[in-house]
């Protein structure tokens, strides 16, 4: 049997999960080998819908706007009842703190493709026809045994190992860790169709009647992506033909919409489990391998691509040796958590719309469209929860606020985005684009401090970071004054308008260490300088001291 050197990362599955994880490790300078069962890229679209949070996330790899030329934007959604809508979710209206208020309709193949192309371009490649065939890890890392499509078999050493090969995952079996889950289980017909209506062409559109449910997604090439639930005692038998979409957009609405030429059509089967565990020793899962759910919502490939994100810094820092082996555990408290809560949404959600209880449904015909129209924050939370950008670590082990006084704004929140200038007299830009750092960025607001404190913090913080954590913390003094005299040494955020100041709750200045997947690692006052330097010491090992 062949053995084949040690890489840093070994990765199993190709499919989005697994490249969004290679992409972000491979730019963080770290070796990988991933490999997948298939022969190629998936030529399925499966799912389709990238969320606001996961366009961010993928912004820091530098393929958002190739995302988006290939993909189709889409303004808003709007669920039905009974031919009535009850509300209309405007992204551009609602989410104003993102560059990308939409969601971008983009086939799973073609996401595949992009970021298989990336990887590529960054010098990788993934390993065909190749499947793990066992495994074992001891206190150095872990070995697998890999077989190729000819049946020659190899050993491959790595320092770690992650799961992305999907809800059989190899990984999760060879584990032995238990998928648990409900007996709640529902079935899906699928299939991409022309549509004639006089709908908008391109918003989602959800059509819900005495227990029927069908969805349509727009897509870039015309067609749209047409998604069918069913209660299992109720799957017509056979395969999904057009018109079985026909006859249940007949039932659902909306009324007179005729669907035409037919592509890939397919039926399956989905229950709500996760994984026991998301970790064992230094072998880890994610997507679909780690929890699994119903698509209502289109969440499942967002939640995988960003288990990837949470997961892809901190290897990068622990293989690079600059933070202990503890920063692992936090993945795991992470994204449970998330997963757990999407199981439950989409759960109620899923009964919600294929109720066929009377009382039920004349319920939410009812109280729904009341309920949007009464509260001023409901629609603008909906937005937020489809987008994902409320997701939040309040209770991570590795988050710390040190304020005496909490704000809405919290430690483990997702950053906000702002417009500053990086100069005088230069363009607006966000500051994601600042945040797009590989490394963890400290913000530094003078706020209203006189320039004397502002003087004397930033040399505090310099010197933090001349202690050996230069390479993992870059640091901007962030203020609202414009100065053309500034220190060469220094970078400078212009927060010209002070809105960056005012979503930070910052007006008297603070301290805030934004990780390199976006969220507040660390929030202290002005002056907590001696908290940060605590903070960065558990969290990070310094180099070159």
């Amino acid at each position: 049997m062949e053995q084949r050197a040690t890489s840093n990362v070994l990765i199993v599955g190709a499919g989005p999960v697994g490249l969004t994880l290679a992409n972000d490790l491979v730019r963080r300078g770290v070796r990988c080998h991933i490999i997948d069962g298939a022969s190629h890229v998936t030529q399925q679209t499966r799912a389709l819908g990238i969320q606001a949070r996961t366009m961010e996330l993928l912004a820091k790899m530098g393929v958002a706007q190739t995302a988006i030329e290939r993909g189709l934007k889409c303004p808003g959604f709007s669920p039905y009842s009974d031919g009535k809508r009850l509300a209309r979710v405007e992204f551009q209206q609602y989410l104003r703190d993102t560059p990308y208020p939409f969601v971008l309709m983009l086939p799973q193949h073609e996401t595949e493709q992009m970021l298989t192309e990336h990887l590529q371009r960054q010098g990788s490649t993934i390993s065909w026809q190749t499947e793990l065939v066992n495994l074992a890890q001891d206190e150095q890392g872990m070995e697998a045994r890999l077989r190729h499509p000819d049946g020659r078999e190899e050993r491959v050493r790595a320092s770690y190992l992650v799961g992305c090969d999907g809800s059989h995952s190899t990984v999760r079996h060879l584990l032995g860790l238990n998928f648990t889950g409900s007996a709640f289980e529902q079935s899906f017909a699928v299939g991409n169709v022309h549509i004639t209506w006089g709908l908008p062409y391109d918003e989602v559109l959800a059509f819900v009647h005495q227990g029927s449910f069908i969805a349509y997604f727009p897509m870039a090439d015309g067609r749209h992506r047409v998604m069918i639930a069913y209660e299992l005692e109720n799957v017509p038998p056979g395969d999904v033909t057009l018109e079985e979409i026909q006859r249940m957009m007949d039932i659902c609405g909306p009324a007179g919409a005729r669907a035409s030429d037919p592509q890939d059509l397919t039926r399956f089967h989905v229950n709500q489990r996760r994984a026991e565990h998301y970790a064992r020793g230094r072998i880890f899962l994610a997507g679909d391998a780690a929890h699994i759910h119903s698509p209502v919502g289109a969440q499942g490939m967002n939640t995988g691509m960003q288990d990837a994100f949470n997961l892809a810094w901190k290897l990068a820092l622990v293989v690079k040796g600059q933070a202990s082996l503890s920063l692992l555990e936090s993945y795991e408290v992470e994204r449970e958590q998330v997963g757990e809560a999407l199981l439950r949404g989409t759960g109620r959600a899923t009964r919600m719309v294929l109720t066929h209880n009377p009382l039920l449904m004349e319920l939410r015909n009812l109280l729904a469209p009341l309920y949007f129209s009464s509260f001023p924050g409901a629609l603008p939370r909906m937005a937020e929860a489809l987008s994902e950008l409320g997701i939040a670590y309040p209770h991570s082990p590795i988050v710390r606020d040190v304020r005496k006084k909490k704000g809405v704004l919290q430690a483990g929140d997702r950053a906000p985005d702002g417009m500053v200038l990086a100069r005088e007299n230069a363009e607006p830009e966000h500051l994601f684009e600042t945040l797009n750092s590989k490394r963890s960025v400290l913000l530094v607001f003078a706020g209203q401090q006189e320039a004397l404190a502002v003087e004397q913090q930033w040399h505090q913080i310099n010197a933090l970071l001349a202690t050996g954590y230069q390479e993992m913390i870059e640091a901007y003094l962030v203020t609202e004054q414009v100065a053309s005299a500034e220190p060469e040494a220094r970078k400078i955020l212009y927060d010209f308008t002070g809105e960056l100041h005012r979503r930070y709750e910052a007006e008297h200045g603070a301290l805030l260490l934004i990780r390199p997947d976006g969220y507040i690692g660390f929030w202290g006052p002005s002056g907590a300088t001696e908290a940060l330097h605590t903070y960065v010491k558990a969290l990070f090992v310094p180099v070159n001291v």
